[in-house]
């Protein structure tokens, strides 16, 4: 059963649930969590904040659908040297119904970091095949279809080749995906496999309920243990109040990611004796490099991303193409009027990339005098070096690929017009406050590890200070992984959730 904002206001009554499970957030880690725990025969009630959208309700209106699917318009800032805009999404099915469907298994160097630096001695690749085999069966990952690669991703390919630089086929959560490059707006032809179509129907045919537009504000305990939420309805574009909710529950899961989980639970004074929560905030720093070319290349005709420079990965840079919808790439540019104008009027021209960083710092989240998130990330030198080269990188493969003009993530040097011109990035430095910076990944607010007096949970996600609470998004991250998110965070909830069941006298008794 799933119930919304509209529904829910207008019968005008509180709304009082008994399950054994609540999940608050929707998202790659509360959907696939909630849908193991139902389909394993326990009552699971998901609670999502944003509202519920479907394919019929996705299109190319930047302004309607990042009201609709983003939260803070899409762009929250990280403060810091340099501030960083992050994205994250609010809807039924969270981020993973705005993002590219980059579908990959953590890196098997990062699992044995976690080993060796977090004491993880179960995050081994053979430990963990199980659970990354049933997710990316769950969500159909799998090479793109030829046909939907778009130009701007084999432009990038054949500039790769051409220097020698190794790539690797995009692996995407997807069936049949056509190219409709609507990605960021959400899947007008539900081919993108995110959770709004896969754990969130699974959810419901096993009998769960979710509940949108339902902001939760308190996580209620009985002095020793976790015994559910409560919160109040709330139109997701609105904000129009509603009635309020009160689940009552066995096992609380917080799923609302990296940036809101900590939130929530520093709100409500809950399982911080570490002192981490909020803490390790991780975000893969990232910057756009524009490559303007002579002839139409119509980047917007398929796939967001057809594959990904790893040539330089295990330096923790990643690159890879993004082309987004044109209202969406003219925000992010600092142009206005006529400067706008005449940057975009070569749209049919653009080809956008990025360059990801694998973080060796770290920042915070906290809570401001409103009670929201209040994020604080300072690039360090060694991070912020390799930001630059991944933009010269990045700039050199698309003059390799035939760019005429290559825009700038900088405020100081907004264009070159050569590859002679990428050395000028090296000969003095650059301050980190004129550099564009963005990121749409979080991680590591609310670290697992087995030592309670420096993280938050415990191997399986469960709370050191409260019994019965469970974390379930990149929050539990012991450190960055340098990959899209997406999987590790799926595999690591449904971990979660097969413990649960396993264990059912002690959680369900």
């Amino acid at each position: 059963m799933l119930s919304t904002f509209d529904q829910i206001a207008a019968e005008g009554r509180d709304v009082t649930v008994d399950a054994d499970v609540v999940v608050v957030g929707s998202g790659a880690g509360g959907g696939a969590i909630a849908a193991e725990l139902a389909e394993g025969g326990r009552s699971v009630i998901v609670i999502e904040e944003g509202g519920h959208y479907t394919s019929k309700e996705f299109g190319l209106d930047a302004p309607t659908m990042i009201k609709k699917l983003y939260r803070n318009a899409g762009s929250a800032p990280i403060l810091g040297k340099p501030n960083i805009i992050f994205s994250e999404g609010r809807c039924v099915g969270g981020s993973t119904v705005i993002n590219g469907a980059m579908s990959w298994r953590t890196p098997d160097k990062v699992l044995k970091r976690w080993q060796w630096e977090h004491g993880l001695d179960d995050m081994t690749p053979e430990k963990l095949d199980p659970f990354f085999t049933k997710v990316e069966e769950r969500v159909s990952v799998g090479p793109q279809d030829p046909e939907s690669i778009g130009e701007d991703a084999r432009i990038m390919q054949r500039g790769a080749d051409k220097l020698g630089y190794a790539w690797v086929p995009a692996m995407r959560s997807q069936k049949h995906c056509c190219g409709a490059n609507n990605c960021a707006f959400g899947c007008p032809t539900d081919a993108k496999q995110s959770v709004l179509v896969t754990y969130v129907p699974r959810l419901l045919a096993a009998g769960g309920r979710l509940y949108s537009g339902c902001k939760i504000d308190r996580v209620t305990t009985d002095g020793q243990r976790a015994t559910g939420v409560t919160g109040r309805f709330r139109h997701p574009v609105t904000g129009k109040r509603g009635p309020k909710l009160t689940v009552r529950a066995k096992v609380t899961v917080i799923a609302c990611g990296a940036v809101q989980t900590p939130v929530l639970l520093l709100r409500n004074g809950l399982t911080n004796s570490s002192r981490q929560v909020g803490k390790n905030f991780l975000c893969h720093p990232n910057s756009k490099v524009v490559g303007v070319f002579d002839k139409p290349i119509h980047a917007w005709k398929g796939t967001i991303q057809g594959n990904q420079i790893r040539e330089f990965i295990d330096e923790g840079i990643m690159i890879t193409t993004s082309m987004v919808p044109p209202g969406l790439l003219a925000m992010s540019f600092p142009y206005f009027g006529a400067q706008s104008w005449d940057v975009m009027r070569d749209y049919d021209k653009m080809l956008a990339a990025g360059c990801l960083v694998e973080d060796t710092g770290s920042g915070t989240v906290g809570v401001d005098l409103f009670g929201e998130a209040k994020m604080r990330y300072d690039i360090n030198d060694r991070d912020f070096n390799n930001l630059i080269r991944g933009v010269a990188l990045t700039s050199e493969i698309l003059f390799a690929s035939g760019a005429r003009r290559v825009l700038m993530p900088f405020d100081f040097l907004p264009s070159i017009d050569s590859p002679d011109q990428i050395a000028s990035l090296f000969k003095h430095p650059i301050p980190k406050d004129e550099v564009e910076c963005l990121t749409v990944h979080a991680m590591g607010t609310c670290r697992m590890g087995v030592d309670k007096r420096s993280s938050v949970v415990d191997p399986r996600g469960e709370s050191w200070d409260v019994p019965g609470l469970f974390v379930a998004d990149a929050s539990v991250f012991p450190g960055p992984i340098g990959v899209n998110p997406q999987i590790t965070i799926m595999a690591l909830a449904t971990r979660t959730g097969r413990w649960l069941l396993d264990n059912e006298a002690r959680y369900f008794a």
